[in-house]
């Protein structure tokens, strides 16, 4: 069973199946779903196919180290949470190299506990991504709809010679007597008004 409601994936990468088994043993209650990659090159093929929101890489793999591939990935989905595992020693390097990515790193040797406090971590991580992502959508529909009904009262003001609250009292009427929204009144208005030279 996940750890919240909602459908969380995970890729684990990692170049040998008895480590794959270990770390999916010890995060399966966090995810829904856990597939797993012996090497980036499998790992890019199955995030193109959509439906991976977590990564765990736990380095190095077969065919590269993992931390240029996870900036990589980092930088092409900023919705992926991604978690690299290191050997200890290589911890400074590979932070300084990380900084700013939004990666985050565990070192190893690792006690469970820690993988999995650090899985539940990129769980949270990623339902505070979605949230921030639904409100960046939902202000970006009131900028829109304010840059439209601005262009509509524009051309009232131009074409039919209103105030800029008579445009305004005359949009807010117009929506409410045929129940509509003022953003459809005024893509009405724009396509009428800005043909009417």
């Amino acid at each position: 069973m996940a750890l919240t409601g909602k459908e969380s994936s995970l890729l684990v990468v990692s170049g040998g199946q008895t480590s794959f088994n270990a770390i999916r043993s010890v995060v399966q209650t966090t995810f829904s779903r856990i597939v797993g990659a012996s090497s980036m090159a499998q790992a890019r093929q199955i995030i193109s196919k959509g439906g991976i929101d977590t990564i765990i890489i736990n380095t190095p793999v077969p065919d590269e180290f993992g931390v240029d591939a996870a900036l990589d990935l980092a930088a092409r989905n900023h919705s992926l949470c991604i978690l690299v595992l290191i050997k200890a020693e290589q911890y400074e390097q590979v932070c300084y190299k990380t900084k700013g990515s939004g990666i985050l790193l565990l070192t190893r040797p690792l006690k469970g506990q820690m993988l999995l406090e650090g899985a539940r971590l990129l769980v949270s991580m990623r339902e505070r991504m979605e949230i921030l992502e639904e409100n960046n959508k939902k202000l970006k529909r009131r900028l829109d709809d304010m840059s439209i009904v601005t262009r509509a009262k524009c051309l009232l003001i131009e074409k039919k010679h209103m105030t800029e609250e008579e445009a305004h009292y005359y949009l807010e009427r117009e929506a409410m007597d045929g129940s509509q929204t003022k953003r459809e009144i005024a893509e009405s208005l724009i396509a009428e008004l800005a043909d009417d030279t």
